[in-house]
């Protein structure tokens, strides 16, 4: 006899689905050009073919979206960009010494690791740094910044990582929206050197610098 498997459908796993079938819709009409009807149609049923024929590995659904946190997320982030952008440019032609660079730590406790990957993601896209390694159980990232030469410019980063988290957060993972999955995937633990010098063993202890000239962004809260 063959088993039968039903599958809850919730409304979160629903509009999640949606959402990527109208992403590889928009994504098909951008290919093609022209907004038509025909080419819309189309977009659709490829984006169906798509996702029954190849599909993605689910991802458990379990905060939920807020349209207008996340139109502000957009927003915000695009502002970063166009600042990070002139930042490094007058960086780059200015008469002065390079600015003196840096691996920095920050704390990302975002709770999904796919809005974590979001987030990352971002600060990767932001000129003047790039993320070089992120540890999924400490919830800390650790970014290349080109200026940190100043007090000022690592507070900046501090900030700007905070805000970059908090927008994640408010847009995807308030404490009122969340409902933790039986499915909720956990990133497993690094293995360390034991004098390991970025060993973290307490979130709460006093940062230690991970080598020469790195240094660490306070934990902000």
């Amino acid at each position: 006899m063959a088993r039968r498997i039903t599958t809850r459908l919730e409304p979160r796993v629903i509009g999640s689905r949606l959402f990527m079938m109208l992403w590889l819709t928009v994504a098909w009409v951008m290919l093609w050009g022209p907004v038509e009807v025909g080419t819309v149609v189309a977009g659709v049923l490829v984006a169906i073919v798509v996702m029954v024929l190849l599909p993605l590995p689910r991802v458990p659904v379990e905060g939920l979206v807020r349209p207008l946190s996340t139109v502000w997320l957009v927003v915000v982030v695009a502002y970063y960009l166009v600042r990070s952008s002139l930042t490094v440019a007058w960086l780059s032609v200015r008469p002065q010494a390079p600015p003196r660079s840096a691996v920095l730590r920050a704390p990302m406790s975002l709770r999904s690791d796919f809005t974590l990957a979001l987030a990352v993601n971002t600060l990767n896209l932001m000129p003047g740094g790039v993320v070089v390694r992120v540890d999924p159980v400490a919830r800390y990232v650790y970014v290349h910044v080109l200026d940190a030469g100043s007090p000022e410019a690592v507070e900046r980063f501090r900030r700007q990582t905070a805000h970059v988290e908090h927008l994640y957060s408010r847009a995807f993972e308030r404490p009122e929206d969340w409902k933790p999955s039986p499915q909720h995937y956990c990133a497993p633990s690094e293995e360390y050197e034991a004098d390991g010098p970025d060993r973290i063993h307490d979130r709460t202890a006093e940062p230690e610098p991970v080598s020469g000239p790195v240094s660490d962004s306070e934990e902000h809260r």
